[in-house]
């Protein structure tokens, strides 16, 4: 076993069987994931010689790579949304939240995982770009209460969102509009769900008004609490 001393956190202990060809030799250029979630996660990387993704379950208290493999993508259950701590060589934004799904690790980064919320933060998140297996945004930005001008947010989050999440606390959807102040047409997303790439999804409601049918990648001005889509 070796240790690792994370910023600001006490000892890790990282597991020292890798189950797959190393692929990263050089510490601090590597992906590395440090779970301080109170949970065990999920971490993969590809492999080239076999051209699959190893995975690996991460317990809370554990970290993994940053000297014999490079981390490519940690787990966050769906529903769930991780509040994490970013760094590493080339680190910029403020990125400071991981959507549901398999999310990208870059291999300059340490992520550390400090918290994970399951539907019941009661937050709506935005990410600045698509989440995939090639990408990971760079900011981030959360809202409690309805907003009618996402230009006041996070250094101006209007017109900036490419993926989304619904954390509601209370069961409620919420619309994204085309325009501040709740209006142009909008699109609705569910309690739990996500967005992981806007581009594929659209301002279905409101009919003939600005906006409608046009994909909301990149465009949501503002956005409101409900208790259904409709």
């Amino acid at each position: 076993m070796t240790v690792l001393l994370a910023a600001g956190f006490e000892m890790v202990a990282t597991s020292g069987t890798a189950q797959a060809e190393p692929v990263c030799t050089i510490a601090g250029v590597c992906g590395t994931v440090v779970n301080h979630s109170g949970r065990t996660l999920q971490i993969r990387w590809f492999v080239d010689s076999t051209k699959s993704w190893h995975q690996e379950s991460l317990d809370s208290g554990y970290s993994r790579g940053g000297g014999d493999v490079d981390v490519d993508e940690v787990y966050i259950p769906l529903g769930c949304v991780a509040r994490v701590n970013v760094g590493g060589l080339g680190t910029r934004g403020n990125l400071k939240y991981f959507p549901g799904n398999w999310d990208k690790i870059q291999s300059n980064q340490s992520v550390e995982i400090s918290g994970i919320d399951c539907r019941q933060d009661g937050y709506v998140y935005a990410w600045d770009g698509t989440w995939d297996d090639n990408n990971q945004p760079q900011t981030s930005c959360r809202w409690f209460n309805d907003d009618p001008n996402w230009g006041d947010d996070c250094g101006n989050f209007r017109n900036w969102a490419g993926s989304l999440q619904n954390n509601s606390s209370h069961g409620n959807a919420v619309n994204f509009y085309y325009h501040p102040n709740y209006t142009g047409a909008w699109a609705c997303l569910g309690p739990g769900d996500v967005w992981r790439d806007a581009r594929y999804n659209y301002f279905s409601w409101g009919a003939g008004q600005d906006g409608y049918s046009q994909a909301i990648y990149k465009q949501i001005a503002s956005s409101k609490w409900v208790r259904t889509c409709g």
